[in-house]
């Protein structure tokens, strides 16, 4: 009987670091990149064995399929938004958004955890994220979580509201952290004459206390008290507080302005010797003053939406105001304004001439970007205001610099 040739085996053995690098890959392209990665072969293999069991290769190429379910569950969306696939027909089909959540906290570091949660909302509209209160408890609190919530608490009730508010509150805290490390050297101090230095002027020397502290420098043998530091006082205080009114567009382009500018009046109204005005308006307005110090309260409270009338806003703002000279009028829109607009700016130019200092704020995205009417904006600067579009940290310190 005559020998067989010996065959060489048709599959050659697998480098890791190709495997690893192709495990990558799928990733990222999804399950329609299978055909040209070669992926149905390298799954055949790892299924009979031959990549090394559970310690090798094989656990490798099945952490990663366990990945990329969660990954699949929301990507495979934008196919569908291209309208050149169906989304959710891959292993994912039939996962919940609850279930979603656990796996991705599970499997991802925290930092893959909240861009993921970000793009299922803002850009997927996966708003079981803010209709189930398990979601919400488990979510990681963010900024995009917390316009979702602005977005859709009108839908909410019960528990839902309740773990709602524990995420807009966590939210504030760390934005109000955030801008106050900021905010603060330009605001510390400016409100409050006894913070600064009185003038060393010979009609403000403080001679009691100048007295009482040279008392130890009194020479006995010349009878006479030695002087080695003069004190001084401040004479008067400033006849009446600033008064700050903050008026904030709310309709739906305005959430992140919208966010700030409630953790801003907040700071504003911790100042001493400040009154702030919080109104927030679309094509009506409500006063929220007494929620200024409280942003959750002011978040909590407003609602999206609707159309942008100015006018309203701008005459119950006006009556407001006691002392022009004593006033900051600081308002925030995209200046896409609906009517009115000539009115608004007449308004605008008396206040100015009052005495009111108009603070004209264009809206900023989320990227501190601006995005804003510029004609209207170039209008209102011509009555006087200044108009810009600022950071908090920026706003403080103009604010800062005007009751200097």
């Amino acid at each position: 009987m005559s020998e067989q040739p010996e065959t060489e085996s048709d599959e050659q053995p697998l480098d890791q670091d190709q495997v690893e690098q192709a495990m990558r890959w799928r990733l990222i392209l999804g399950r329609f990149s299978d055909d040209q990665l070669g992926f149905d072969q390298l799954r055949g293999r790892a299924a009979s064995g031959a990549l090394g069991g559970a310690q090798g290769l094989g656990g490798l190429f099945a952490e990663a399929r366990q990945m990329d379910i969660p990954l699949e569950f929301v990507y495979d969306r934008e196919y569908a938004n291209r309208a050149h696939r169906q989304s959710g027909g891959g292993d994912s089909k039939g996962l919940s958004v609850p279930a979603w959540l656990n796996r991705v906290r599970d499997l991802f570091p925290q930092e893959a955890v909240h861009v993921m949660e970000n793009d299922a909302l803002s850009r997927y509209g996966l708003t079981e994220l803010v209709t189930d209160p398990e979601i919400l408890r488990r979510a990681q609190p963010s900024e995009e979580l917390l316009k979702a919530i602005l977005q859709f608490k009108h839908m909410m009730r019960g528990p839902v509201l309740e773990a709602a508010r524990d995420v807009v509150k966590a939210v504030v805290a760390q934005l109000a952290d955030k801008i106050k490390s900021e905010c603060y050297s330009a605001l510390h101090g400016v409100f409050d004459p006894e913070q600064r230095p009185p003038k060393p002027t010979f009609r403000n020397t403080d001679w009691k206390r100048t007295i009482q502290r040279n008392l130890k420098n009194y020479d006995r043998d010349s009878d006479r008290l030695i002087i080695d530091r003069v004190f001084y006082k401040h004479r008067q205080k400033h006849k009446s507080p600033w008064h700050i009114i903050v008026a904030v567009d709310q309709s739906g382009s305005m959430t992140d302005s919208l966010i700030h500018s409630s953790v801003m009046a907040a700071i504003f109204a911790s100042l001493p010797s400040v009154e702030v005005s919080l109104v927030l308006w679309d094509t009506r307005y409500v006063d929220v003053s007494q929620h200024a110090t409280d942003p959750l309260e002011v978040l909590m409270t407003c609602q999206l939406g609707g159309g942008t009338d100015m006018w309203p806003a701008m005459q119950y703002c006006a009556g407001l105001v006691r002392d022009p000279q004593r006033t900051i009028f600081v308002l925030l829109s995209d200046w896409y304004i609906f009517g009115n607009q000539d009115r608004c700016l007449a308004l605008a130019q008396k206040l100015r001439e009052d005495g009111v200092m108009g603070v004209g704020l264009s809206a900023l995205d989320s990227e501190c970007k601006p995005v804003y009417d510029e004609s209207f904006a170039k209008r209102l600067a011509g009555c006087g205001w200044f108009v810009a579009a600022l950071t908090p940290k920026k706003l403080a310190e103009h604010i800062g610099k005007i009751v200097a």
